[in-house]
């Protein structure tokens, strides 16, 4: 699948940690350098998997959305990316602020 984050092309990629060596310790990741986007495919003893992978993708396309901004390079923990905790802010939050945006009118 390809999405257009910012006017750039990423591939959205569903792949297992055996298919993925990253996937080992997260999952999910951006790739700045490749433009890609890859989200875990096995869902360990989760309930409602289908429901952590779209939060999951959401975070991951955050973070697209931030390096293809220019503001991963702007961020406290410039060793390891943006910070975590304001993309997350953004991925969880976002379905809440869509709606009331919708019902408002406002899009």
């Amino acid at each position: 699948v390809k999405v257009n984050i910012l006017g750039v092309p990423y591939t959205i990629q569903y792949k297992s940690p055996a298919e993925d060596k990253f996937l080992r310790e997260c999952d999910g990741y951006c790739d700045k350098s490749s433009h890609k986007i890859v989200v875990n495919t096995e869902n360990g003893d989760l309930e409602d998997f289908p429901r952590y992978q779209k939060q999951c993708l959401r975070h991951e396309i955050i973070h697209a959305f931030m390096e293809e901004s220019g503001l991963s390079g702007n961020f406290e923990h410039k060793s390891i990316g943006i910070e975590e905790t304001t993309v997350d802010w953004f991925a969880i939050q976002f379905p809440k602020i869509f709606k009331v945006f919708k019902e408002l009118n406002l899009l």
